[in-house]
């Protein structure tokens, strides 16, 4: 099987990324699932797992944690979704995207195995533990898809759980109450697991922890164990101390922005103590952790492009994402005059976004982000006329950004956000995209 053979195949599989029209539980079920990895020879077991769910901050958690256990010399694999510009940011083993050539050999290694029944997410997360497996790696961070509980994903033994921050996203499957979420959030909880809760509103939290007691797992609320300070938070990185049951670590650099990622940045690193702590082979200290922090990278989440005016480009799908976008966009640019280009996926909560972003953006650009599940132009401009909009330029995404450009101005700032497939299409036009090795493969959108 070659690579575009490969994506194809991945293709065939009901893609829940790509459709809004399912039934949720009714959808999922990990007895497949599990079926799929004992014919594989259980991949999933061999290595020690950070597991990390949540609505916000699941990816940047994960993305500071495996730099974390990198630099603590664990061959470190990091598996994550949905990806930016290839389909193999996915599947990472020390910071390197898989192969073309070991992403087709995963596909037609579980070929045989794989049932229509299956479905994208879980042939693609089979494909990564296989991935993990050949690679031998000495620790894994894995992020949860959607929710948790049903989660492909959450067939792994984990060594130490998380839940980032719960709003309210997936409402017409997960429920549209924080409680509800957070009950589909704390379905990774597991016995005799130590789970770092992040900052949570307290009716998740309440929910998170009378979870944590009915399974018997071992919570450690991030915001009584974790101290901050900051000492920076600027456009081009933050600086803060955190204080730890185990050490202090002083003057971290935080390379991603935005207030919000110190709170990722003490989950990542309460995580891999904790880690250390039941792993001793992996030697989480100060170096590791100064280093993986300050080395992380995460592209396309608060993300600035500078120039005049600076572009800042975030994906940002719900109301509490809008509103921490709009508060670090303020503390990192105070003053500037604001244009936006937004497009969102359906199923999202258009007016907590347009509450938040439309008294602050002085003009906003609507386009639809390049994939089906997009929410139409139409329902955009019904939800934002009551503060001002453009339907999408015929353009396309270059056209709309020296639009937003001009009427930004060289003092102002242009913020493109909503779908990642929106920011990565808008890195691309800003030739922001990072270079991928290999050749470039085809679909890559399709894929994701």
């Amino acid at each position: 099987m070659t690579y575009p053979e490969a994506l194809a195949f991945l293709d065939t599989f009901l893609n829940y990324e790509q459709i809004t029209a399912y039934p949720y539980p009714g959808a999922f079920s990990l007895d497949r699932m599990e079926r799929l990895l004992e014919g594989l020879g259980n991949p999933h077991r061999g290595y020690p797992v950070l597991h990390v769910a949540g609505t916000k901050g699941k990816g940047s958690t994960c993305a500071f944690a495996a730099s974390i256990l990198r630099v603590a010399g664990a061959k470190t694999g990091l598996y994550t979704s949905p990806h930016l510009f290839s389909f193999r940011e996915r599947i990472q083993v020390d910071g390197v995207m898989i192969s073309e050539e070991d992403l087709a050999a995963a596909a037609e290694r579980l070929q045989p195995l794989a049932g229509k029944d299956l479905t994208y997410f879980e042939v693609v997360t089979a494909c990564a533990f296989l991935h993990f497996q050949k690679e031998g790696v000495g620790a894994a961070v894995i992020e949860v898809g959607m929710g948790g509980r049903l989660d492909a994903t959450n067939l792994v033994a984990p060594e130490v759980t998380a839940i980032t921050p719960v709003s309210l996203d997936h409402m017409p499957k997960l429920g549209n109450t924080l409680g509800l979420i957070a009950r589909e959030k704390a379905g990774i909880l597991k016995r005799g697991v130590p789970a770092v809760i992040g900052p949570q509103l307290p009716e998740a939290l309440k929910v998170l922890l009378e979870t944590a007691a009915a399974v018997g797992a071992e919570p450690h609320l991030l915001e009584g164990e974790v101290g901050i300070r900051a000492e920076e938070v600027g456009p081009a990185r933050s600086q803060a101390t955190f204080k730890t049951p185990e050490r202090t670590y002083k003057s971290l650099t935080i390379p991603l922005l935005g207030r919000h990622q110190l709170a990722n940045a003490a989950t990542a690193i309460r995580m891999t103590e904790l880690m250390a702590r039941r792993r001793p082979e992996i030697e989480v200290n100060d170096e590791a952790v100064w280093k993986g922090i300050s080395s992380t990278r995460w592209p396309g989440r608060c993300q600035v492009i500078p120039g005049d005016p600076p572009v800042l480009l975030d994906g940002a799908q719900n109301a509490e994402s809008a509103r921490a976008l709009k508060t670090a966009a303020q503390e990192l640019f105070p003053s500037r005059k604001v244009a936006m280009i937004i497009g969102v996926s359906r199923e999202k909560d258009l007016e907590g976004m347009a509450g938040a972003w439309g008294p602050w953006a002085r003009r906003i650009f609507l386009t639809e982000a390049p994939v089906p599940r997009a929410e139409p132009i139409r329902r955009l401009q019904e939800i934002f006329s009551e503060f001002h909009f453009f339907p999408m330029e015929s353009g396309g995404m270059k056209q709309m950004l020296n639009r937003a450009r001009q009427e930004a101005g060289s003092a102002g700032l242009v913020v493109v956000s909503g779908s990642l497939f929106v920011v990565a299409e808008g890195l691309r036009c800003l030739e922001a995209a990072p270079p991928l090795p290999g050749k470039e493969e085809t679909g890559s959108q399709k894929s994701g």
